[in-house]
């Protein structure tokens, strides 16, 4: 049974997402989190997957950039555990989460390699395709209201 949660900025747990971001996010692009861009994460909601062993498989943060908005960064999933709907889940949690703090929107900038997924969740496109870090991307969102 996969649990979902909401976890403390520098807390264990954050360490153990930030280890799954880089590893599957970042090193494939021969990037690493620098201690300033973790730091500025403190003002951010952090949400992890566990699997049954009460290990994060799966991590998703939102920055607040209003009362009303959030903008979704860093999903993901780990890699053994890719496919299985769990990406799916943790968004609709971040989502239920989100409205319970009076949240109306969510934006993101997706890879463009991941547009289907988010496609399949409601997420509109806004704007044309872009390169952030090397690769397209989309800018998305999804009205919660």
């Amino acid at each position: 049974m996969l649990e979902f949660k909401v976890i403390e900025h520098n807390s264990k747990e954050y360490w153990d997402t930030v280890h799954l971001r880089e590893l599957v996010l970042r090193q494939p692009l021969g990037m690493r989190f620098s201690s300033e861009e973790l730091e500025l994460e403190n003002s951010s909601y952090h949400i992890a997957a566990f699997d049954e062993n009460h290990k994060i498989i799966g991590a998703a943060m939102f920055v607040p950039l209003s009362s009303k908005k959030l903008k979704m960064r860093q999903v993901v999933i780990a890699t053994d555990w890719q496919r299985r709907g769990i990406g799916k889940e943790l968004v609709e949690f971040a989502e239920t989460f989100a409205k319970s703090k009076h949240y109306e929107l969510i934006e993101a900038n997706v890879r463009q390699t991941a547009m289907g997924f988010y496609e399949s969740m409601d997420y509109k496109k806004v704007g044309k395709e872009f390169t952030e870090v090397g690769i397209a991307h989309m800018k998305v969102e999804k009205n919660l209201a």
